[in-house]
């Protein structure tokens, strides 16, 4: 489908690439957030700013972590640094002057300059299809191939943090009607089961609680990993996310457990999914715009799973306004992907749409909130991602890319 846009629709809006900008940016952070494996400050982001040779602009969002990636180090941590350098120093030379709808000419001369780095290509194809759309007049799920769902229904992650912490951040975010939690484990078995115990007694039984291992029991001889997940379960859990490292200990897990495994560091992309798909390594797929490369790429991995008849989500690495909207739009094309989004429900400052419920900054970019209802986020129907960027808040919130 890659040049199919460049058609009847799009013929009679010739624009071209006129500049492609990096600016990192940080945001003030509601509580520290954290998990399994991560050592750095969420926040830290990188904004992408496309704008053409007549005037118009669109955005997309990098959110690197430096300490993640797939199993193995099969694919490796991105930083604001690198971003920006990918960005500005290699893709943005090679598209100014590119004819904005020729999608195959634009995949071409990234894959010339640069292999890997999947968070800044998709940055960049982010803020193209925001373009694009604005340019069109059309929402972004118009042109990668119309709707399935308006509605997304999101869950919100306690982070790594004492019991009684948890307890109280899940307790305030279902005050916000929210009725799914993805819970971070610190890959302790007792401890672990401990913590989904509290909190389903504290959400009820009604809510779906997912418990994010993020790799934790690779540690663990495979018996003992099969018993930790299955004591989480028994405990509470409804889904468990990734709780080892590769798909050979995957695939065993998940053929020992009745709890559906879902798969999120052992799948980045098309040849994850197959692969995953081919071996029954999991459940379900969490699919990331970031992580697959872009929203294209991300829609056939989640099209992989459908055809095998895996649910999916969109997961994330709690983006700001730009991201989330990005993941919004993937969600509202792609039947397979039917599990609650680990997304944010973002707002600018004084206009919060929750309290709670899938707000982890205290600040955006944005210069209004996304629509929320009733533990879901609304996909918006306006041109482009949705939603209009302040400027001038970008400018408050940037940052140098040191460390």
């Amino acid at each position: 489908m890659s040049n199919l846009i460049r058609d009847r629709s799009t013929a009679s809006l010739p624009a071209r690439i006129a500049e492609v900008r990096a600016t990192p940016i940080a945001l003030p952070v509601r509580r520290d957030w954290r998990w399994r494996g991560l050592e750095q400050q969420l926040g830290r982001w990188v904004l992408v700013r496309v704008e053409t040779d007549d005037g118009a602009v669109g955005w997309g969002e990098a959110t690197p972590l430096s300490d993640w990636g797939g199993d193995f180090g099969r694919y490796y941590g991105e930083t604001p640094t690198t971003v920006v350098h990918v960005v500005e120093d290699l893709i943005a030379p090679a598209l100014r002057g590119l004819d904005l709808w020729d999608d195959g000419s634009i995949a071409g001369h990234v894959a010339t300059v640069i292999r890997g780095h999947p968070y800044a290509r998709a940055a960049v194809e982010m803020a193209l299809w925001d373009v694009r759309g604005r340019v069109a007049g059309q929402p972004v799920h118009q042109l990668l191939g119309g709707v399935v769902r308006t509605r997304v229904p999101i869950a919100h992650m306690l982070g790594l943090m004492p019991v009684d912490e948890a307890v109280a951040e899940a307790r305030a975010a279902a005050s916000d009607g929210l009725a799914a939690f993805q819970i971070k484990l610190a890959g302790h078995p007792s401890a672990d089961v401990e913590l989904v115990g509290a909190i389903r007694d504290a959400v009820g039984p009604e809510a779906v609680l997912r418990a994010d291992v993020n790799q934790g029991y690779a540690q663990l001889s495979l018996k003992a990993a099969i018993a930790a997940v299955r004591s989480i379960a028994a405990a509470g859990a409804d889904l468990v996310e990734q709780p080892v490292e590769g798909m050979t200990a995957l695939a065993a897990v998940t053929a020992a457990v009745d709890v559906p495994i879902i798969a999120d560091e052992s799948c980045w992309n098309a040849a994850d999914a197959v692969e995953l798909a081919t071996r029954r390594a999991a459940d379900g797929i969490s699919v990331y715009v970031a992580k697959a490369g872009g929203l294209r790429a991300a829609q056939r991995v989640a099209e992989i799973a459908r055809s095998h008849g895996l649910p999916c989500d969109v997961n994330g690495s709690l983006e700001s306004g730009i991201g989330t909207l990005a993941s919004l739009q993937l969600a509202a094309t792609c039947p397979a992907i039917v599990l609650p989004a680990v997304i944010s429900c973002p707002a600018p400052a004084g206009a919060d749409t929750t309290r709670h419920a899938g707000r982890y900054y205290e600040d955006d970019v944005l210069t209004e909130a996304l629509q929320y209802e009733a533990g879901a986020l609304i996909v918006p129907a306006s041109p482009g991602l949705g939603v209009q960027v302040d400027e001038d808040k970008v400018k408050e919130l940037t940052v140098g890319t040191a460390g």
